[in-house]
């Protein structure tokens, strides 16, 4: 088979309410710089940089178009499109649009759908691993990215792997949900689950016949959204009234638990979802076990985050906690308890503050 262009679709919808208050509606999680000098969505861009790769395509909220081509062009990635969704309806329509999308730039490219907010230490394994699945992907199959367990982590789901497709890809024998700490420890012993990064590698033809199985509304309202979109530059503004009315749901809900074209490809590419503070303080701790803004005072003080635009934060006397402070919001909380900063937002939301989401 000839060698496909692969079109990086990264998709930047979410609001990273678990970092809640530095990640806020407006300006989320993949547009700050939380681990280098450079944003997450410029980290993204610049991670699939090769002669195989075509320009970056994002899908995104509208209200985010113009920092993202900004930032893009800051690194010398233009974005070959930037598709707006005037609501959020979850990654499956999100998926359609990018596969609906790939076909008119050609039909021999390979769609890799990747979120904007993951943090990859090895850039090299990643280009390597998505190498590794291109023949899967060009003999029909849905190719995710399994990453290998370092622990038994009950925050992310599972990938069971089954039969060899090739030297590098496997069948998929089952998608299982985030596990309790026994059924992890299970999982990690058998040598035989990766953790499911939610990054896939897919041809257009194969990814819409499988919607056209299972999700077939879907399939349609989310085509037809592009189809007539409003276009101006490389801007493809969704059409609103169409995509308002498209069902919601993730892409291994709608497709990929019920295919028997999912593939996974294991690989070992120093990878974090950056899904809370926690995540964020072990990938940024120095080797005192401290990840804090400058100035930050510290007292007998032991693995302590600390993110602060100004305010000068001092700890006395306290471990593994978390300070962050961001346009006039406080957030303290206990690292191990940092999944639950979502519930703050959910208050928020239900009190009707939106001046602080």
């Amino acid at each position: 088979m000839s060698k496909p262009n692969i079109i990086p679709v990264i998709m930047s919808g979410g609001a990273g309410s678990r970092l809640w208050p530095a990640s806020r509606a407006d300006y989320p999680k993949q547009l700050l710089p939380l681990i280098t000098d450079k944003t997450m969505a410029q980290e993204t861009a610049l991670r699939v940089t090769g002669h195989e790769y075509t320009a970056p395509v994002f899908i995104c909220n509208g209200a985010h178009a113009t920092a993202i081509s900004e930032q893009m062009d800051a690194v010398g990635k233009p974005p070959l499109a930037i598709i707006t969704e005037p609501v959020g309806r979850n990654t499956a329509p999100a998926a359609i649009v990018a596969a609906e999308f790939a076909k008119t730039q050609g039909e021999d490219n390979l769609v890799l759908l990747l979120p904007a907010d993951h943090h990859v230490t090895k850039p090299d394994a990643f280009r390597k691993a998505v190498a590794a699945a291109v023949p899967a992907a060009q003999e029909g199959y849905l190719v995710t990215f399994g990453i290998a367990p370092d622990g038994p982590e009950t925050g992310y789901g599972y990938i069971e792997r089954g039969a060899k497709i090739d030297s590098d890809a496997y069948a998929v024998t089952a998608f299982r949900e985030k596990p309790d700490a026994q059924t992890a420890e299970r999982y990690i012993a058998s040598r035989n689950y990766d953790w499911n990064a939610g990054i896939f590698l897919f041809s257009p033809r194969a990814f819409l016949a499988e919607i056209d199985k299972f999700e077939p509304k879907m399939g349609r309202v989310a085509a037809k959204s592009l189809a007539t979109a409003h276009k101006h530059g490389v801007q493809y503004d969704l059409n609103k009234e169409v995509f308002e009315t498209c069902p919601g749901e993730s892409i291994d809900y709608a497709v990929m638990e019920k295919t028997d074209k999912a593939a996974v490809v294991p690989c070992d590419i120093g990878w974090n979802d950056i899904g809370s503070f926690k995540a964020l303080h072990d990938v940024t701790k120095d080797s005192s076990g401290h990840a804090v803004s400058e100035g930050t005072i510290l007292v007998e003080a032991q693995d302590c985050f600390v993110l602060s635009d100004g305010p000068v934060v001092s700890v006395v006397g306290l471990s593994n906690i978390g300070v962050i402070v961001k346009d006039g919001a406080v957030m303290v909380l206990n690292l191990d308890s940092a999944q639950q900063v979502k519930a703050v937002v959910d208050t928020l939301k239900k009190d009707g503050r939106k001046e602080l989401l």
